[in-house]
């Protein structure tokens, strides 16, 4: 049993990150482009200096404060540069912060167990693909004010979940149901357990909290997107199954961007011999999606065809998308409206695009900097977009 465990947390890790901060974009023909060099970034700000190598993930915590995680635990960070530590513990995974930015959230991994009243099967049953689903954990939020923590929910062993608080702050988007009885304190947000124990990877809200995008894993790991809407008098029972409408591709991610629009990535994978050598290739298709009754309305906005290589995004509420490849000294921003690509921060010390704040203005990012005989230091910057 403990070694499905360990085999399930990398896992679990890999799906999360991938998606809050997950794949998209950079044409062929910027593929090549070298940095913009009348780019200057005159709203960029340093936030903290030499962050450290072995930082895993870097979130939004409201407008203010950001969430880090990494070999020093997790931590937040004022954009005035103050350190705070949540915990030093490496098994506490951070999941998000409310939109409000007043709690931090995350799942304490040694707290995980056999769900109340059911019996594990043997492991041989449960290694693979094929994980058994009666494993649960507890999830924590912090007060960021005071300091103080609390257990709030108990939620099954497949915590993909990043927005999980509502923009409203009413409701909580809980990815799994479980037999143990549990009473919130305050404040109280309205849960939401599945009905089924498919495995939701990060849904994501409507800006008006009305509902929710999300992909699903089925029993035999086939991806779908998925849409739920909600009614007035609560969580109303309305679920849009996705897969069978006529896109490129296999589904990728899928992000909200309006109150019933959305932006769909898909992603084919193909290789290249080049001077006898095999090298793989992503061709990524970018869609705007209008959800329907009936289902979902798509149309492809942009198609891509990338090294494979790791590229980061976010999508603006005015429904542009600013987004990096690994390989790319630049940020770019794509405007749907004008169809067109620029480069808005850039440099040969770029390094990582993390995200965009929940109110659009900001961006954050890293910077590198060698430093002889001391090594090389990260550094965060944040920048405000123009809206």
């Amino acid at each position: 049993m403990s070694s499905c465990r360990y085999k399930m947390i990398p896992l679990i890790i890999f799906l999360s990150l991938s998606v809050f901060f997950s794949s998209v974009l950079n044409s062929a023909a910027l593929e090549n482009q070298s940095p913009n060099s009348n780019v200057t970034a005159k709203k960029e700000r340093l936030v903290a200096r030499d962050i450290g190598f072995e930082v895993a993930s870097v979130r939004w915590c409201g407008n203010d404060r950001l969430l880090i995680y990494g070999d020093k635990g997790l931590r937040l960070l004022d954009l005035k540069g103050q350190w705070t530590f949540v915990s030093t513990k490496q098994t506490d995974y951070p999941l998000n912060c409310s939109p409000d930015g007043e709690w931090v959230i995350y799942v304490d991994r040694k707290s995980w167990r056999i769900d109340r009243g059911r019996v594990a099967p043997p492991d041989d049953e449960i290694e693979g693909e094929s994980e058994w689903q009666g494993f649960v954990e507890d999830l924590v939020r912090y007060e960021v004010a005071t300091g103080k923590r609390q257990v709030f929910a108990i939620v099954r062993d497949r915590p993909n979940l990043l927005d999980i608080v509502s923009p409203d702050g009413v409701k909580a988007f809980i990815g799994g149901r479980h037999n143990t009885p549990f009473k919130m304190r305050e404040p109280k947000w309205g849960m939401r357990w599945l009905k089924n124990e498919w495995v939701h990877f990060d849904p994501v809200w409507f800006a008006d909290s009305s509902g929710i995008v999300t992909m699903v894993s089925d029993e035999k790991k086939n991806m779908s997107l998925g849409v739920e809407i909600f009614g007035e008098n609560g969580w109303s029972r309305d679920f849009i199954p996705g897969r069978d409408f006529d896109i490129k591709g296999r589904l990728g991610d899928a992000i909200a961007i309006k109150n019933k629009t959305i932006s769909l990535l898909t992603v084919e994978s193909y290789s290249e011999v080049k001077m006898g050598r095999e090298m793989g290739r992503n061709r990524y298709f970018f869609y705007a999606c209008d959800i329907k009754r009936s289902g979902l309305n798509c149309k492809e906005i942009l198609e891509f065809d990338l090294r494979y290589t790791d590229i980061r995004y976010a999508v603006l509420p005015d429904g542009d998308i600013v987004y990096k490849e690994s390989d790319d000294k630049c940020i770019r921003r794509f405007s749907q409206s004008r169809a067109k690509a620029e480069c808005i921060s850039g440099g040969p010390n770029m390094g990582r695009f993390y995200g965009l704040s929940p109110d659009g203005s900001r961006i954050v990012y890293e910077r590198y900097e060698k430093k002889e005989n001391k090594g090389t230091s990260y550094d965060l910057y944040i920048m405000e977009i123009n809206q």
